[in-house]
Parts: structure tokens; sequence; C-alpha cells
């Protein structure tokens, strides 16, 4: 199972919804984790080909779920693809009595700035690198869009999960990760889904609350994190149907965990994955300046001359 989002989201939970009245399966660690996601895609890129992070994840929840594993991101080199220019970002992960493959993908530079990139990071994934074919070259995959996608509207893309997630902005201090002690800011991420439904002669409700505080730090490369702590809730409750109930919701699980930056750099890591070829910047600087500065919107231009 690949999953292209923010290795964040990895924590193992398990999610008991009383709305199907059945636990549902345990999310785990995935075979194969992109961390490209977890790129500061907010500002210009403030890294180098060779610059990399190592992160470490460690959960656990009430019934009794434990994860414990590290993360790092490489900048592996620098690419050109159908006069797009894009960063390789590699991702390594390491769990104790388990193989997880690296995994590489190619990221277009028009991604930075752009406010949908983090949420909608797999518009921007150019090509992807699985692993290695048995002759030893990479096993690279083009990355296109469906048809269906294209013709969606923007309401499309805000549906509830926009509505129900609320992001603010917390007093700013300080974080002491393994990597150091960083002034930061913080911001609290919270999202929400609750449910209710009818089963048999039962109603039953299920809530589930996601909160995550990030601590940033504009002295980290790549993805500008020092550390998130995050808190998984799940609740619910079954009464009669047709009557009411005050009785408080009952914790079905909760999983609390974080991932904190364990060291930085730029050199001494060799890629795994991307060809010889692309491990190096890309010459032409002024291509990479052109997709930074690239308008997120199309221009509008007004009809002249009564056109219709």
């Amino acid at each position: 199972m690949t999953r292209a989002a923010s290795v964040l989201t990895v924590l193992l939970v398990t999610a008991a919804s009383l709305a199907i009245a059945q636990e549902r399966a345990v999310e785990g660690l995935p075979d194969i984790i992109d961390g490209s996601g977890m790129v500061d895609f907010s500002k210009r890129p403030g890294f180098t080909v060779g610059s990399w992070v190592k992160y470490r994840t460690t959960g656990s929840s009430l019934q009794g779920h434990q994860d414990d594993y590290t993360v790092t991101l490489l900048v592996g080199g620098e690419e050109v693809f159908w006069g797009d220019p894009g960063v390789w970002i590699e991702t390594w992960v390491e769990k104790p009595g388990m193989h997880l493959t690296p995994i590489a993908s190619l990221i277009s530079y028009s991604a930075f700035g752009d406010t949908l990139a983090s949420k909608r990071i797999l518009w921007f994934i150019r090509k992807t690198i699985h692993g290695l074919l048995p002759d030893g070259s990479p096993d690279i995959t083009l990355s296109t869009r469906g048809e269906a996608e294209l013709k969606l509207r923007k309401a499309n893309w805000e549906k509830d999960e926009e509505i129900q997630t609320k992001i603010d902005t917390l007093e700013a201090g300080t974080a002491t990760v393994p990597a150091g002690t960083f002034d930061v800011k913080r911001l609290r991420r919270v999202r929400g889904h609750a449910e209710t439904a009818e089963r048999g002669d039962s109603t039953v409700f299920y809530q589930r609350r996601y909160n995550q505080i990030f601590h940033l730090s504009d002295k980290v490369p790549i993805t500008s994190l020092v550390k998130i702590e995050i808190d998984d809730t799940q609740e619910g409750k079954t009464w009669l149907a047709g009557q009411s109930d005050k009785r408080p919701l009952q914790v079905l699980e909760r999983a609390q965990g974080s991932t904190v930056l364990l060291e930085f750099g730029t050199g001494g890591l060799a890629p795994k994955l991307v060809p010889e070829r692309s491990r190096k910047s890309i010459a032409d600087r002024k291509l990479v300046e052109q997709a930074l500065n690239m308008p997120m919107e199309p221009i509008v231009k007004p009809l002249t001359g009564g056109a219709r």
C-alpha cells in the first residue's frame, strides 16, 4: 500500500465506528510511505540538493496499539521533466523488524507558494520511483490525474472535510527536541467528524476529533517542522430509537503520539533511488524561478468590444 500523504497521519490508531456497529480496521504503518507531503510548500524552498531531515514518530493508544519508527527525507536531486522543473524528494522509513521500501517523488516547483499544495500534493507529483527493478534500474511511474477529476468544480474540493477543519495560531514559544532547541511558531489543526445512524431498534452516535499541534521553525530545511503533537479521540453511545439519551459519550479509543526532529543537515547521505543523471541541481535557474513565480490562478481577461 502506497500513501502519498503526510507521514504524520500514519500514527497507529484504531477506528471503532458505532455508526456501523462494528470496530473498523486498525490503521497501521503502510509498506511504503511517501513523505513528500511533509514538505513546507507555503514559502520559497529553503534547501539545496543534498539537504535532509530525520524524524521519529511514536504513538500509543488505549487499546494497546503502539508504534515507533523513523523517517528521513532527502533532497536527492532536481530534474526538468517535460519543461517543468522539479525536485526529487526521497523518503526512507526505518522500523525494527520491518522491511520498508524507500520511495522518491519528483515534485514540481510550481507547488511552492500554492495554498492547496499540502492538501492536494498529488496534483504536483510528476513521477514516482517505487523501488528498483531486477536489473537495478529505477521503477518509475508517471503521475496522471483521472479524467473525472479534471471535470470537478472548485466546490467539489471544498467538501465537509474542509468545513470541519479548523486551524488556529497559538502563542509562539520554544521547542526542545533531539536536534536542539528552537524558537517556534505554533499552529493547531483540529479536524472533526460525527455521524448518527439507525440500526435495528437503536440509534447510534459516533464522533472523532483529530487534534494536531505543529511547532515550526524556518531554521529547519525542507519541512520547517520541529515537532508535532497528536491527539486522536473517538467517542460514541447507543440508545433506543425514538428516545432521548443525555448520558455522556463513552471513549471508544484514544491515540496519542508525537513526531520530533532528530537531526538535519546537508551532504553525507546518498540517494538510494534517484537516477545518477538527476542527482544534481538544474543548471538553468531561470526555469526554477519561472515555476516559483507562476500565478496560482489563470489570469482573467475581460471581454471587450461587445464580445459574447
